[in-house]
């Protein structure tokens, strides 16, 4: 199951997910986090670094240890988010992506108060979060983290149902 965070820059999605995801795992979930990058490429590793000179040197480069690891892949083309969670993530059971509004993805919307809900309409909309009412919309406020998180816990339910 993918769900995605959206919203302006700067209205708490990066907060949102960090909170909600220790309660979604405390329910059992296996989560994964996708960032969407969307101001060019970025830089993963420090100048200098063996695995900073390997990847110059033109190979994909694995950096593991007891316990992490991490991939530094070159691509072609820009990751299509479906390609991405069926090739790496299909072990997971949620998916929350921050961004990938042109995903068209499950999502829900933060917002900061003057925003226009308008160009978040990508994809169904389950809740937003503001510090005012979204008419028309199930309104949270940003600290309301708990209700959220339960909030996609009967979404992932009710998904979970419908498939069978």
């Amino acid at each position: 199951m993918i769900l995605s965070v959206v919203g302006s820059p700067d209205s708490g999605k990066t907060t949102l997910i960090e909170k909600i995801v220790p309660i979604l795992k405390k329910n059992g979930l296996k989560i994964v986090v996708v960032k969407h990058h969307a101001h060019g490429d970025f830089e993963f590793d420090r100048k200098g670094k063996d695995s900073w000179k390997f990847y110059e040197s033109g190979a994909d480069v694995v950096i593991t240890s007891d316990k992490k690891t991490a991939m530094i892949k070159r691509t072609r083309n820009e990751y299509n988010l479906d390609i991405i969670c069926k090739k790496y993530l299909s072990s997971y059971d949620l998916v929350l992506t921050e961004g990938f509004n042109r995903a068209g993805k499950d999502r829900i919307v933060v917002l900061n108060p003057d925003d226009d809900i308008e160009r978040f309409k990508k994809g169904k909309i389950l809740a937003v979060v503001c510090e005012k009412d979204v008419e028309g919309y199930k309104t949270y406020r940003h600290e309301q983290y708990e209700e959220i998180a339960n909030l996609i816990l009967r979404f992932l339910s009710s998904s979970l149902d419908s498939n069978f």
